[in-house]
Protein backbone atom coordinates (compact mmCIF):
# COMPACT_ATOMS: atom_id res chain seq x y z
CA UNK A 1 0.00 0.00 0.00
CA UNK A 2 1.05 3.41 -0.74
CA UNK A 3 2.40 5.76 1.95
CA UNK A 4 0.32 8.62 2.37
CA UNK A 5 3.03 11.04 2.53
CA UNK A 6 3.73 10.09 -1.44
CA UNK A 7 -0.02 9.95 -1.98
CA UNK A 8 0.32 13.51 -1.98
CA UNK A 9 3.22 13.37 -4.33
CA UNK A 10 1.09 11.97 -7.13
CA UNK A 11 -0.56 15.63 -7.25
CA UNK A 12 1.94 17.80 -7.03
CA UNK A 13 3.66 15.52 -9.82
CA UNK A 14 0.49 16.13 -12.03
CA UNK A 15 0.53 19.80 -11.09
CA UNK A 16 4.31 20.69 -11.95
CA UNK A 17 3.76 18.52 -15.24
CA UNK A 18 0.70 20.83 -16.28
CA UNK A 19 2.41 23.96 -15.17
CA UNK A 20 6.40 23.11 -16.52
CA UNK A 21 5.46 22.05 -20.04
CA UNK A 22 5.99 19.14 -22.55
CA UNK A 23 9.84 19.67 -22.42
CA UNK A 24 9.67 18.36 -18.68
CA UNK A 25 9.33 15.16 -17.46
CA UNK A 26 8.06 14.46 -13.44
CA UNK A 27 8.32 10.67 -12.27
CA UNK A 28 7.42 9.60 -8.78
CA UNK A 29 9.17 6.84 -6.56
CA UNK A 30 8.28 4.88 -3.92
CA UNK A 31 11.49 3.81 -2.31
CA UNK A 32 10.12 2.26 0.59
CA UNK A 33 10.37 -1.25 -0.04
CA UNK A 34 13.28 -3.47 -0.99
CA UNK A 35 12.45 -3.36 -4.98
CA UNK A 36 12.29 0.37 -6.39
CA UNK A 37 8.89 0.91 -8.11
CA UNK A 38 7.65 3.99 -10.28
CA UNK A 39 4.49 5.15 -9.03
CA UNK A 40 3.50 8.12 -12.09
CA UNK A 41 5.34 9.46 -14.37
CA UNK A 42 3.84 13.01 -16.71
CA UNK A 43 3.89 12.57 -19.08
CA UNK A 44 3.84 8.76 -19.24
CA UNK A 45 7.08 7.84 -20.61
CA UNK A 46 9.74 7.79 -18.39
CA UNK A 47 13.26 9.25 -18.91
CA UNK A 48 14.62 7.24 -16.22
CA UNK A 49 16.30 3.74 -16.64
CA UNK A 50 16.79 1.55 -14.05
CA UNK A 51 20.53 2.18 -13.85
CA UNK A 52 20.11 6.07 -13.42
CA UNK A 53 17.38 5.40 -10.95
CA UNK A 54 19.95 3.50 -8.77
CA UNK A 55 22.93 5.78 -8.95
CA UNK A 56 20.52 8.19 -7.80
CA UNK A 57 19.82 6.37 -4.73
CA UNK A 58 23.22 5.94 -4.62
CA UNK A 59 23.99 9.05 -4.28
CA UNK A 60 21.78 10.26 -2.13
CA UNK A 61 22.29 7.54 0.39
CA UNK A 62 26.19 8.51 0.21
CA UNK A 63 26.12 12.39 0.76
CA UNK A 64 22.47 12.19 2.64
CA UNK A 65 21.55 15.10 -0.25
CA UNK A 66 18.14 16.04 -0.46
CA UNK A 67 18.24 17.52 -3.70
CA UNK A 68 20.17 15.64 -6.49
CA UNK A 69 21.03 17.40 -10.23
CA UNK A 70 22.11 15.03 -12.61
CA UNK A 71 22.72 14.79 -16.79
CA UNK A 72 21.23 11.58 -18.51
CA UNK A 73 22.04 10.54 -21.64
CA UNK A 74 18.87 9.32 -23.25
CA UNK A 75 19.99 9.05 -26.49
CA UNK A 76 23.61 9.65 -28.85
CA UNK A 77 24.75 12.58 -28.35
CA UNK A 78 21.01 13.53 -26.66
CA UNK A 79 21.33 14.41 -23.02
CA UNK A 80 18.46 15.44 -19.79
CA UNK A 81 19.38 17.53 -17.20
CA UNK A 82 17.45 15.92 -13.73
CA UNK A 83 16.79 17.60 -10.93
CA UNK A 84 15.19 14.73 -8.10
CA UNK A 85 14.17 15.66 -4.35
CA UNK A 86 14.51 12.99 -2.03
CA UNK A 87 11.01 12.34 -0.06
CA UNK A 88 12.02 11.55 3.85
CA UNK A 89 10.08 10.91 6.73
CA UNK A 90 12.27 11.67 9.49
CA UNK A 91 15.44 9.64 8.72
CA UNK A 92 13.75 7.12 6.55
CA UNK A 93 13.88 7.45 3.06
CA UNK A 94 10.38 7.10 1.35
CA UNK A 95 10.69 8.00 -2.61
CA UNK A 96 12.15 10.01 -4.63
CA UNK A 97 10.27 13.15 -7.48
CA UNK A 98 12.28 13.66 -10.32
CA UNK A 99 11.91 16.94 -12.74
CA UNK A 100 13.47 16.07 -15.87
CA UNK A 101 14.12 18.82 -18.48
CA UNK A 102 14.45 17.78 -22.76
CA UNK A 103 15.89 21.42 -24.35
CA UNK A 104 15.90 19.88 -27.58
CA UNK A 105 13.66 22.62 -28.90
CA UNK A 106 15.77 25.28 -27.47
CA UNK A 107 18.74 23.91 -28.96
CA UNK A 108 17.14 24.10 -32.08
CA UNK A 109 16.19 27.90 -31.60
CA UNK A 110 19.68 28.29 -30.76
CA UNK A 111 20.53 26.63 -34.30
CA UNK A 112 18.90 28.83 -36.01
CA UNK A 113 19.71 32.08 -34.89
CA UNK A 114 22.60 30.59 -35.54
CA UNK A 115 22.49 30.33 -38.95
CA UNK A 116 21.40 33.53 -39.05
CA UNK A 117 24.57 34.70 -37.79
CA UNK A 118 26.21 32.44 -39.80
CA UNK A 119 24.76 31.31 -42.60
CA UNK A 120 27.24 29.38 -44.17
CA UNK A 121 28.31 27.50 -41.10
CA UNK A 122 27.66 23.92 -41.22
CA UNK A 123 26.72 23.66 -37.71
CA UNK A 124 26.85 24.79 -34.46
CA UNK A 125 29.47 24.58 -31.73
CA UNK A 126 28.65 22.39 -29.23
CA UNK A 127 26.71 24.37 -26.27
CA UNK A 128 27.47 21.38 -23.79
CA UNK A 129 31.09 21.17 -23.69
CA UNK A 130 30.87 20.68 -19.86
CA UNK A 131 28.85 17.39 -20.18
CA UNK A 132 31.36 14.45 -19.36
CA UNK A 133 29.45 11.22 -21.50
CA UNK A 134 31.65 9.10 -19.41
CA UNK A 135 29.78 9.93 -16.40
CA UNK A 136 26.80 8.14 -17.61
CA UNK A 137 25.81 4.75 -18.83
CA UNK A 138 25.65 4.59 -22.48
CA UNK A 139 24.44 1.47 -22.96
CA UNK A 140 21.54 1.01 -20.41
CA UNK A 141 20.43 4.74 -20.32
CA UNK A 142 19.30 5.34 -24.33
CA UNK A 143 16.06 5.74 -24.37
CA UNK A 144 14.62 5.67 -28.49
CA UNK A 145 12.17 7.77 -27.69
CA UNK A 146 14.46 10.74 -28.23
CA UNK A 147 15.81 9.25 -31.84
CA UNK A 148 12.74 10.77 -33.61
CA UNK A 149 13.13 14.14 -32.20
CA UNK A 150 16.72 14.35 -32.95
CA UNK A 151 15.76 13.29 -36.73
CA UNK A 152 12.76 15.29 -37.19
CA UNK A 153 15.71 18.13 -36.15
CA UNK A 154 17.94 16.97 -38.48
CA UNK A 155 15.01 17.24 -41.29
CA UNK A 156 14.09 20.86 -40.20
CA UNK A 157 17.43 21.94 -40.10
CA UNK A 158 17.60 21.21 -43.90
CA UNK A 159 15.21 23.79 -44.32
CA UNK A 160 16.82 26.75 -43.01
CA UNK A 161 13.78 27.88 -41.44
CA UNK A 162 11.94 27.52 -38.26
CA UNK A 163 8.93 25.38 -38.08
CA UNK A 164 6.38 28.14 -37.71
CA UNK A 165 7.34 29.20 -41.04
CA UNK A 166 7.02 25.64 -42.80
CA UNK A 167 4.59 25.07 -45.99
CA UNK A 168 2.51 22.11 -45.31
CA UNK A 169 4.41 20.66 -48.68
CA UNK A 170 7.53 21.14 -46.67
CA UNK A 171 6.39 19.73 -43.44
CA UNK A 172 4.46 16.62 -45.92
CA UNK A 173 8.06 16.31 -47.03
CA UNK A 174 9.85 16.09 -43.83
CA UNK A 175 7.29 13.37 -42.23
CA UNK A 176 7.78 11.90 -45.98
CA UNK A 177 11.74 11.24 -44.92
CA UNK A 178 11.23 10.03 -41.80
CA UNK A 179 8.48 7.50 -42.37
CA UNK A 180 10.73 6.20 -45.41
CA UNK A 181 13.65 6.37 -42.43
CA UNK A 182 11.22 3.72 -39.69
CA UNK A 183 11.05 6.60 -37.50
CA UNK A 184 7.29 6.19 -36.87
CA UNK A 185 7.94 2.40 -35.95
CA UNK A 186 9.52 3.84 -32.71
CA UNK A 187 7.39 4.26 -29.38
CA UNK A 188 5.90 8.18 -29.44
CA UNK A 189 7.08 8.89 -32.67
CA UNK A 190 4.47 10.61 -33.99
CA UNK A 191 4.28 12.78 -30.80
CA UNK A 192 8.06 14.09 -30.73
CA UNK A 193 7.49 14.71 -34.19
CA UNK A 194 4.67 16.87 -33.95
CA UNK A 195 6.51 18.91 -31.22
CA UNK A 196 9.39 19.62 -33.43
CA UNK A 197 7.15 20.66 -36.89
CA UNK A 198 5.00 22.14 -33.77
CA UNK A 199 1.60 20.63 -34.86
CA UNK A 200 -0.61 18.49 -33.67
CA UNK A 201 -0.16 14.44 -33.64
CA UNK A 202 -3.46 14.61 -35.53
CA UNK A 203 -1.96 16.54 -37.90
CA UNK A 204 1.51 13.90 -38.10
CA UNK A 205 -1.03 10.97 -38.53
CA UNK A 206 -3.56 12.97 -41.38
CA UNK A 207 0.38 13.27 -43.43
CA UNK A 208 1.41 10.10 -42.83
CA UNK A 209 -2.36 8.65 -44.04
CA UNK A 210 -1.85 11.06 -47.39
CA UNK A 211 1.65 9.54 -48.01
CA UNK A 212 0.53 6.19 -47.59
CA UNK A 213 -2.46 6.92 -49.81
CA UNK A 214 -0.26 8.68 -52.57
CA UNK A 215 1.74 5.54 -52.30
CA UNK A 216 -1.06 3.47 -53.30
CA UNK A 217 -2.16 5.04 -55.94
CA UNK A 218 1.25 5.62 -57.71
Amino acid sequence: MLHPILEQYVTLAEFLSKVLGTDYAISLYDLSIPNPSLIACFPQTNPISDSVLKRLIDKSTDCENVIIHENILSAPNHSLSASCMMIYQSDILLGMICVTFDDVRYRNVCHQMFQLCRPNANSMPNLNSNYNADSVDTKNNVHTELVARDAAIEALHTYGVCASRLSSDERLKIIESLDEAGIFLLKGAVKDVATVLECSSASVYRYLSQIRMDAISM
